[in-house]
């Protein structure tokens, strides 16, 4: 098996009326995909779906924001202090095409989720693609020299085999003429 693994960092904001979040009751991350397969490669798209139940505290004040860099999440579940929220996260994978389909696995793992006193909770998981690697079947062959004693004239042969070409690409040329319009341009004396 051969593993795909890369890291994801989301961070995510809240509405200050909600409060700051304080600790996560539970999280989860599960990949939802598709594969399809065109001339070039496997293509597997999807998303990473993550839902989480937070606790928030309406009293705890929150340090000024520092940064920018995350998505706000203003449609949650309430249940007394706890918070439901889902967040979807594309994705899309390309692997050779000669990979079998039914090798393909995804999962998510170590799913870390840090508070920090600006009010923004940071998830960090590692996403993992796996498969089954190709087998070279090239590097296995072996080629064996075979020894004819059947002798050959060429010269009788040649002319043959040059006539019959000549006479399936004419009859190529001549079968094309009925799916297109040939048309003359003059080409005001440039040959000599």
């Amino acid at each position: 098996m051969k593993n795909i693994t890369r890291e994801i960092n989301e961070s995510f904001i809240f509405p200050e009326s909600y409060g700051c979040p304080v600790k996560v009751s539970e999280i989860k991350v599960v990949p939802h995909w598709e594969q399809q397969v065109d001339d070039l490669s496997l293509t597997i798209s999807g998303i990473y779906h993550l839902s989480a139940f937070l606790e928030f505290d309406k009293e705890k004040e929150r340090v000024k924001q520092l940064s920018n860099e995350c998505t706000l999440i203003d449609d949650v579940e309430w249940k007394e202090k706890e918070a439901y929220f889902e967040y979807a996260n594309p994705f899309e994978i390309s692997l050779p095409k000669e990979i079998p389909q039914s090798s393909v696995k995804l999962n998510a793992r170590d799913i870390k989720v840090e508070m920090q006193d600006d009010g923004i909770c940071q998830v960090k998981y590692q996403v993992e693609c796996s498969y089954e690697e190709l087998q070279n079947e090239s590097s296995e062959a072996v080629v064996q020299p075979v020894e004819s004693t059947d002798l050959v004239d060429l010269s009788d042969t040649s002319t043959e085999a040059y006539d019959d070409e000549e006479s399936i690409i004419s009859e190529l040329l001549w079968d094309l003429e009925e799916h297109y319009t040939t048309v003359e341009i003059q080409l005001n004396g440039i040959r000599k």
